[in-house]
């Protein structure tokens, strides 16, 4: 049996209607088809709850024939007084439009829905379906004007603008205008473009142009009509054969310089693939990986695509501060391939915050390399970043994990480098490192309120500043848990306050261990117990060490006595 598809239209026009609290939508009658469909889906269409619920529905089918007859008499005969008049004339006026048509792709016939900007031509969003029988696409209308009423709030002000021409086929032009609408609506879908169709669209999107150009919309409503907008980027494509093979190639380019933006091709066995294998290239087409953040939809937005895709290098920039609410999770980098992803500030300082408890902000899952580049400033009403077994993270200059209600960076069996940036004024430690790697290069640990890393894994310090870190308990600086291993060569560790170990706390010497070869541990550590607080460093048998340690004084906590550096 073969198969029928129907192709809709919907676009959007930028004229207001007085007096109407919703805004208006033209629907025009569907092109192609046998005679009376066009009117009927429209109609039909008009007649949806979603729709009305949205929109104030002007028909521009039949009906919209009989009411003009209407309208030209009371007008004509002088039987309404001249404020019905400008009312009538004001009401014909719409802000959207819809504009359908049934098409063939081969053997299949084909419904499309989008919607469209009349002010400059944009296609907003869109929707296609196929049927076997034109009775059934009554029932799948609904579902439909919901896509419609939904894609008509999106804002795309900030996208870059892409024109889309029809194929080249030797099909015909049916297939190739049917082939671009599909293309442009898959597109539309991935959110990285807005597009303009130089498809049949246009030429219905004209004839509302007419009509609200012929005399029956008020001054006000025909000052917005028809400014279009010249994208900068162009997308071109065609279906194509090598030997054998056969192949849809595209390309998006930069209409002003010439050069190519992206290019793929998708290969197909006869032109009914067309569906499939647009969804298929729009998705190549539209691979991004530099994501411009403003607002908190569009981080969602770029970390679900970055999730869905496979491996490869991700920045996301954020151009504005975001606060992830209350009653919204984190932000989980999934694992699905290995991906690195870079999340920084634009040219000055940008936030990224969560005040959702028991959520962390940011969650690297197995494979996730993430790294905080710098221009950066985090902030949690639970962990600040929460690395889990086979994620990795990389903290750069210029990037600060602040006011924290627990942990500002929680290592759960991942790896930890800290090459720059601060970690600070976090209600719990600076650093946990539960399981996994943390290594510390530079980069500034202060300030934290149950001091500054707490290591159960493997904490190697090179070099790096920890500092004015205070614990009521132990280790101010650092402390060292059962099965944790510190080892330090460079680096400083000052001002830091506990009950012991000012500045290292080793817990249990058999099971932990801190080795020293380089850095310093100054004086001015403090431990708060009176007998046998350990200043510098305590550890296990009540080892301490009250005087400074510089670079040249190693430490090792396996071995008594002096000999490992205590008094």
């Amino acid at each position: 049996m073969k198969k029928l598809i129907i192709v809709i239209v919907l676009c959007l026009v930028a004229t207001t209607a007085f007096g109407q609290s919703k805004p208006t939508l033209a629907i025009l009658p569907f092109t192609g088809g046998r005679s009376g469909e066009g009117d009927t889906l429209a109609e039909l269409f008009s007649f949806d709850k979603t729709i009305n619920d949205a929109f104030t529905p002007i028909p521009r089918t039949s009906i919209n024939t009989a009411i003009q007859k209407e309208q030209n008499f009371q007008m004509a005969s002088g039987m309404t007084d001249p404020e019905t008049i400008s009312r009538i004339g004001k009401q014909l006026g719409a802000r959207y439009i819809v504009a359908g048509s049934i098409t063939r792709l081969g053997s299949q016939q084909l419904v499309v829905i989008a919607i469209m900007q009349i002010e400059n031509l944009q296609q907003i969003s869109g929707d296609w379906l196929t049927y076997n029988n034109i009775s059934e696409v009554r029932s799948k209308l609904p579902e439909m004007a919901k896509k419609i009423v939904a894609a008509s709030r999106n804002n795309t002000s900030r996208l870059q603008k892409l024109a889309v021409l029809p194929f080249q086929t030797q099909s015909g032009d049916r297939e190739a205008d049917a082939l671009a609408q599909i293309l442009a609506i898959e597109i539309i879908r991935t959110g990285t473009y807005a597009v303009f169709p130089r498809t049949k669209t246009l030429e219905q999107v004209q004839t509302e142009y007419n009509t609200q150009s012929s005399g029956i919309t008020d001054e006000y409503s025909l000052a917005a009509v028809g400014s279009g907008d010249n994208p900068m980027l162009v997308l071109s494509g065609a279906a194509r054969r090598l030997d054998q093979d056969r192949m849809f190639n595209a390309a998006i380019i930069n209409v002003e310089s010439g050069v190519q933006i992206t290019g793929d091709w998708v290969e197909y066995q006869v032109i009914e693939d067309g569906i499939e294998a647009m969804q298929k290239l729009a998705k190549k087409l539209t691979f991004e990986s530099d994501f411009r953040i403003y607002n908190l939809q569009a981080l969602l937005k770029a970390v679900d695509t970055i999730n869905r895709q496979k491996e490869g290098d991700y920045i996301i920039t954020l151009t504005e501060n975001i606060a992830i609410g209350f009653n919204d999770k984190g932000i989980l980098f999934t694992e699905n391939a290995l991906k690195t992803i870079t999340i920084q500030g634009d040219d000055r300082e940008r936030s990224l915050s969560i005040s959702k408890p028991n959520e962390p902000l940011l969650l690297v899952s197995s494979g996730i390399t993430l790294i905080l580049k710098g221009n950066l400033r985090l902030s949690s009403a639970d962990v600040g970043i929460s690395v889990q077994p086979g994620g990795t993270l990389r903290m750069e200059s210029k990037t600060t994990v602040v006011n924290c209600f627990f942990s500002g960076v929680s290592v759960l069996g991942g790896i930890f480098t800290m090459n720059g940036g601060t970690i600070s004024g976090n209600r719990d430690c600076g650093v946990s490192v539960l399981e996994g790697t943390f290594t510390m290069n530079s980069g500034i640990i202060s300030d934290n309120h149950k001091g500054g890393v707490s290591v159960y894994g493997i904490f190697t310090m090179n070099g790096g500043t920890i500092s004015g870190n205070i614990t009521e308990y132990i280790g101010g600086g650092v402390s060292v848990g059962s099965g944790g291993t510190f080892t330090m060569s460079g680096g400083t560790i000052s001002g830091n306050i506990a009950d012991y170990g000012g500045g290292v706390y080793v817990r249990n010497g058999k099971n932990a261990t801190f080795i020293k070869t380089g850095g310093t541990i100054t004086a001015d550590n403090r431990a708060k117990a009176i007998i046998k607080g350990g200043n510098v460093v305590c550890g296990f048998d009540n080892r301490e060490r009250n005087s400074a340690a510089g670079p040249s004084v190693n430490l090792d906590s396996r071995i008594s006595g002096r000999a490992g550096g205590w008094e």
